[in-house]
């Protein structure tokens, strides 16, 4: 409706159709007219030439019916007497001659008069007749005879008479169709040129603004988003087209100027990436010279935490979080296995894993944690979770091009704390995970992996063996994988086994 009130170009469609529809029926209702009257004095021609011939039968049918009457005095012949001379009567006082030709009227108001005196003698002869008059019905006879003789001279007359007059007419009434027929040709000729002209302007109002749009469509698609601005003044659907091309490509604009600023933005991550990469090969060869120093893990823990202390002392506030939390994690590790913590304990050592991760990964990996507070105190064996997270990295998304995530979410379900760590990384085939649960080492650490394997040597088969100890339970653990849709790791326990840690 909004459209039907704009000057829309459906509304201009329907517009220009119903002229052609109108001026199309008027072409068609003009030669129906035209050919009605020309039928119509046409027929007129020669009516009067049937009336005439109907009138001559019905003399003869009358006095056919009136001469055997008198001969055999039968009634079905008086009867056909008394009928034919109604319908005689009736049909000269019918008969209309056109008051063009008075010579005609004349001649017919004689034809009237005559079958008067022809019925009065024919029902003086039937009475004479009837009455065994004899030379009365002698006398009345020979004067009808007389008179209808004077009746069939002066029919045939006149219709000898009209049939000339009208041939004449014919004449003419075939030249009026032939001028009907050329002035229909001359009118069809206007119209299909009319609607070539509307055709050809219409199209031409239309298909101006669309080329415009083209044009300025096809410089867009050859780079040259600067395009000016398509000019359209009608105020039709292809206005409103114009309108969202010009809002279109102001947005084209608007976006490519945030595509540029994010790609000097995404210079300075490079640049940080490099000072983490620096970092993560400073630590590298901390590393080293810890092991050709034979350091401890206790002199390791205690010489981060006197880092860390040095590096808020300098403001290096970043290096001071990364130090914190990778002495967390090593004194996390440095816990006897065998002795119980709680679900959120695994959890903030997994925590200080991830930001660890991240920051040697310039903050390639994404890391989801959703938990429910009322489990985080339930027991649970130690170092479980890290390892899970761990093996999710290095064998799941350490390798991929895209964003690898990996979430973490702590709930219950039916008596059950259920933890699931899944990734989006490379996943396994069924035979793999079969394998995995049936105790296979096949996801222990490489010594060859670029990524430096497990930071604490325990794989996924040492988690599950010792979480059915601790729960005395077989089903414990669940994987699912499929190759290229990630793996997911869910732990069941129960929670009357997991009370909370004292």
């Amino acid at each position: 409706m909004h459209l039907w009130r704009r000057n829309s170009l459906k509304k201009r469609l329907i517009l220009y159709f119903m002229v052609i529809i109108v001026i199309m029926s008027a072409l068609n209702v003009y030669p129906y007219y035209s050919i009605s009257v020309l039928m119509s004095r046409m027929s007129s021609t020669f009516e009067l030439n049937v009336e005439l011939n109907q009138l001559n039968n019905t003399l003869e049918q009358l006095n056919h019916a009136y001469e055997n009457y008198l001969e055999t005095k039968h009634s079905k012949n008086l009867d056909d007497y008394y009928r034919y001379s109604n319908d005689l009567g009736e049909q000269a006082n019918a008969i209309r001659i056109d008051n063009s030709s008075v010579e005609n009227m004349l001649v017919m108001n004689d034809i009237r008069n005559m079958i008067k005196n022809y019925l009065n003698e024919t029902d003086a002869a039937v009475s004479a007749r009837r009455s065994r008059m004899v030379e009365a019905y002698l006398f009345h006879y020979e004067e009808s005879v007389k008179i209808r003789q004077y009746i069939a001279e002066y029919i045939q007359k006149l219709n000898n008479t009209m049939f000339f007059q009208n041939t004449d007419r014919y004449t003419s009434v075939r030249k009026s169709i032939q001028l009907v027929q050329t002035l229909n040709i001359g009118v069809i000729t206007s119209i299909f040129a009319l609607t070539i002209v509307l055709i050809l302007w219409f199209t031409y109002r239309i298909t101006k603004p669309i080329f415009e749009l083209s044009k300025a469509a096809d410089e867009i698609t050859h780079g040259n988003f600067n395009v000016p601005k398509v000019l359209v003044t009608s105020n039709d659907e292809i206005g409103i087209m114009a309108e969202a091309f010009n809002r279109m490509t102001a947005s084209i604009r608007e976006y490519i100027n945030e595509i540029n600023e994010k790609v000097v933005l995404e210079r300075r991550l490079q640049e940080k990436e490099m000072e983490n990469l620096i970092i993560k090969a400073n630590l590298r060869e901390a590393e080293l010279h810890a092991l050709q120093s034979q350091i401890n893990p206790h002199f390791l823990f205690n010489t981060l935490n006197a880092g860390a202390q040095l590096a808020m002392m300098e403001g290096a506030d970043r290096a001071c979080s990364f130090m914190e939390n990778a002495a967390e994690l090593f004194r996390y590790n440095m816990r006897n296995l065998d002795k119980a913590v709680t679900v959120g304990d695994e959890i903030r050592n997994v925590e200080n894993y991830m930001h660890l991760l991240n920051e040697r990964f310039a903050d390639k990996i994404e890391f989801i944690m959703e938990k429910e507070e009322h489990i985080l105190d339930l027991k649970i064996p130690c170092m479980i979770l890290q390892p899970i997270v761990e093996n999710a990295f290095i064998h799941g998304i350490s390798d991929v091009e895209y964003m690898g995530r990996i979430s973490l979410s702590a709930g219950h379900v039916e008596g059950y704390a259920v933890i699931s760590i899944k990734d989006n990384g490379k996943g396994m085939s069924a035979d793999k995970v079969r394998e995995i649960m049936n105790g296979a080492k096949a996801e222990e650490p490489d010594p060859g992996n670029r990524h430096g394997g497990h930071t604490n040597g325990i794989g996924l088969n040492n988690v599950q063996s010792r979480l059915k100890i601790f729960y005395s339970r077989e089903e414990i653990l669940k994987i699912y994988s499929e190759p290229g849709q990630g793996t997911e790791v869910v732990l069941y326990i129960p929670m009357e086994s997991g009370q909370s840690v004292s």
